[in-house]
């Protein structure tokens, strides 16, 4: 079946709206009640293939002109992305368009055509119920004829007829229709034709549908007329949504911080209205909320999502796409970790399909330096001209209130070596007397090596340095001065596998002596 993409202009709509705008939306009666109007008493049987109904082309589907579905403004509706014209499942729709009866005979007089127009809930198509009926004539058909055989042709006979050389025969009929496509193959269009055969023919002059008595347009006999359904190029929308979200800020360090959540909710519908029925995160839950699982605020909720992409006048929607945000608290994570968590939406149309759409986003923790930093001091235990015992205290501070536990490894001093254990000098290296660095507790020292330092705690340990060395007399103040500078370095990591030496973990200490002298 073509389809037709509306070219058709407004005056064309106007004139098949006038032709048949005369009478009410379902003011019309089917086909069986017509005949039986006219004295017949027999059951309409539409046997007969004669006439039948080929095609409906040029459809325009009415629309508010310049809408969401009509942006150039002409009326008829757009096709939407699929390149489809559609409508509501279950609803009333508005149409204009061609239908081409074709001949299988030699020539047939005063064409009718029956169009279900209320869903057909009688299942016999257009034989009862509520029908719109049509009649071939001048004003609604480019390829109209009188058939000089009808025997009413000069005596007012107004209802087309045809024949072999002119067939198919094609008018253009506005009606409203019920949406309905079980099959998913088009909107169903349940109809019956009806004609007369050459000398059955009797006077049709009546074109606006009053009363089944007075309408001209029915069989020239039971068999006269053929029913079918016609799957037509007009589709039922399924409700669809599309969900994005975003994460603001990307990364939290590893304290947690937070983080704000962008939902966007697209209507992916045309026609049909979308209402939300939940909003759900996989890790917050629900996000119409706030005060539960770590969400500390919301704007988001349960709205009716207009269909298309313009400003609707409706008070009840909100516009498409709906944008929504929550706030989170994340809580403390490792660095390198991340949350992936997924907003699912679902909603449904206005027949209660349901429809679901969801996104994720990812939040990812990220390395809060620990900073340390080690301390030293000395303190002269025993003092001497040229030998003196200094305690050297060390101390290696995790200044970080919340982050990373640090893992001291070593100690070590630039002129004492070692200073985890007493040793004599030698080796470049000058003589550790006594420690508590990297000491058993149990011994009376600050613990082995390596040892764990707490955010804002610290390891403090000292060893007693001997130090030798000869005094250098200074004339300007008559005394003998010795200076004594030396470095402690360390080494440490933490948590997440980041190492730490000296700088920052380095410090110097300066012990100084100066002894007054007499000369005779």
């Amino acid at each position: 079946m073509p389809r037709w993409v509306t070219g058709m202009s407004m005056a064309i709509i106007g004139a098949g709206a006038l032709l048949l705008g005369a009478r009410p939306v379902y003011a019309d009666a089917c086909m069986q009640e017509v005949w039986n109007a006219h004295g017949n008493k027999q059951k309409l049987t539409c046997s007969a293939n004669d006439v039948t109904l080929s095609s409906v082309s040029k459809i325009c589907v009415h629309v508010a002109p310049g809408g969401p579905q009509d942006p150039d403004g002409d009326g008829c509706q757009n096709p939407n992305a699929q390149g489809q014209l559609t409508c509501v499942s279950g609803q009333d729709f508005t149409f204009t368009a061609d239908y081409a009866m074709p001949l299988t005979a030699q020539e047939r007089v005063d064409l009718g055509l029956y169009v279900s127009v209320d869903g057909d809930p009688n299942g016999d198509l257009a034989l009862t119920g509520v029908c719109e009926a049509n009649v071939l004539t001048a004003a609604n058909s480019s390829t109209f004829i009188l058939s000089p055989k009808d025997g009413q042709a000069n005596s007012g006979d107004i209802c087309g007829d045809i024949t072999s050389e002119a067939t198919p025969q094609v008018f253009s009929q506005t009606i409203t229709a019920r949406c309905n496509d079980p099959e998913g193959d088009g909107v169903n269009l349940p109809f019956c034709t009806t004609w007369r055969q050459p000398g059955a023919d009797t006077l049709c002059d009546t074109t606006v549908f009053t009363t089944a008595a007075q309408w001209d347009a029915y069989p020239g006999s039971p068999s006269k007329c053929n029913c079918g359904v016609l799957d037509i190029d007009v589709f039922t929308e399924p409700p669809g949504i599309t969900v994005k979200k975003t994460a603001s800020p990307l990364t939290v360090p590893e304290q947690g911080g937070q983080v704000t959540y962008t939902v966007e909710v697209h209507n992916d519908a045309q026609v049909t209205a979308i209402t939300l029925t939940s909003l759900l995160d996989s890790v917050y839950g629900d996000i119409t909320t706030a005060g539960h699982d770590d969400i500390v605020s919301t704007t988001c909720a349960k709205v009716k999502i207009q269909a298309g992409n313009v400003p609707d006048a409706d008070p009840t929607t909100v516009n498409n796409p709906y944008v929504c945000s929550f706030t989170v608290a994340m809580p403390p994570g490792d660095s390198g970790d991340s949350v992936i968590d997924l907003v699912e939406v679902c909603g449904v149309d206005v027949n209660g399909d349901p429809a679901c759409g969801d996104d994720d986003a990812e939040v990812t923790y990220e390395d809060t330096p620990a900073n340390p930093n080690l301390l030293k001091d000395a303190v002269a235990v025993t003092n001497v001209v040229t030998q003196m015992d200094v305690r050297f205290n060390v101390i290696v501070n995790n200044p970080t209130t919340v982050g990373d536990v640090l893992t001291l490894n070593t100690l070590v001093d630039n002129k004492f070596g070692s200073i985890t254990a007493a040793h004599a000098a030698g080796g470049g290296f000058e003589q550790v007397v006594s420690t508590t660095c990297g000491v058993p507790i149990a011994s009376g020292g600050a613990g082995t090596l390596p040892a764990t330092i707490a955010p804002n705690g610290s390891y403090s340990c000292s060893f007693v340095g001997r130090i030798v060395a000869s005094p250098v007399f200074d004339p300007l103040t008559g005394a003998f001065v010795l200076t004594h500078i030396d470095r402690v370095s360390g080494t440490a990591t933490d948590d997440d596998g980041k190492s730490y030496a000296d700088p920052p973990l380095g410090n110097d200490a300066t012990v100084s002596i100066s002894v007054d002298v007499s000369f005779p």
